[in-house]
């Protein structure tokens, strides 16, 4: 009987990792995520905060608890095409790079994420509204490789959640912070 009851159970166990697995191969293994938030900030406000890496500190989240302390790195010049931002933790890393600019309207940009390969693309575009205000709207779209759909699903949940989160920041944010480094001499060469 106990027998039975174990291969029963591995039966089961076998039918389930079958089902889930097939499930994943059948669904997509691209991710898309587009969200949307007003802000009572002009898009001349919010452009130098989302054209400038360097600003992103202030208002894109990273969790810490489930990816551990990342390393990051910018490079280039702000604003500009070029402008690359890269991440590492013990469990994350990644770049994104800015293709496009264009002052008061825009970023546009290629990532890899968690790849060393370009995988993802995305915007986030600044829209005047009527009466004042700007309508932010971060897109991003990104394809894992085949076979991985379940994951691709999670990914498509998880960044919409997560970028809505990050545009509430900005929403929000307080224009008098300075920007990082913003009062600190620079060193003669």
């Amino acid at each position: 009987m106990k027998m039975l009851r174990k291969l029963l159970l591995l039966g089961c166990g076998g039918f389930l990792l079958l089902v889930i697995g097939g499930t994943s191969l059948l669904l997509p293994s691209s991710w898309q995520v587009s969200v949307e938030q007003t802000s009572l900030h002009s898009p001349a406000q919010l452009y130098p905060l989302i054209a400038d890496f360097h600003r992103w500190q202030q208002w894109v989240s990273w969790d810490e608890q489930e990816y551990g302390e990342r390393t990051i790195q910018i490079e280039g010049t702000a604003a500009s095409s070029g402008h690359r931002y890269r991440w590492s933790s013990r469990s994350s890393h990644g770049s994104m790079t800015l293709d496009r600019c264009e002052p008061e309207r825009g970023i546009w940009y290629q990532g890899a994420i968690e790849s060393k390969e370009i995988n993802s693309s995305g915007s986030i575009t600044l829209e005047p509204l009527q009466g004042g205000g700007t309508l932010i709207i971060w897109k991003d779209r990104g394809d894992l490789p085949p076979g991985t759909g379940l994951p691709a699903l999670w990914m498509s949940s998880e960044r919409s959640a997560k970028f809505a989160e990050d545009l509430h920041r900005l929403q929000n944010f307080d224009l008098s912070r300075p920007a990082p480094g913003a009062g600190i001499p620079k060193r003669r060469q």
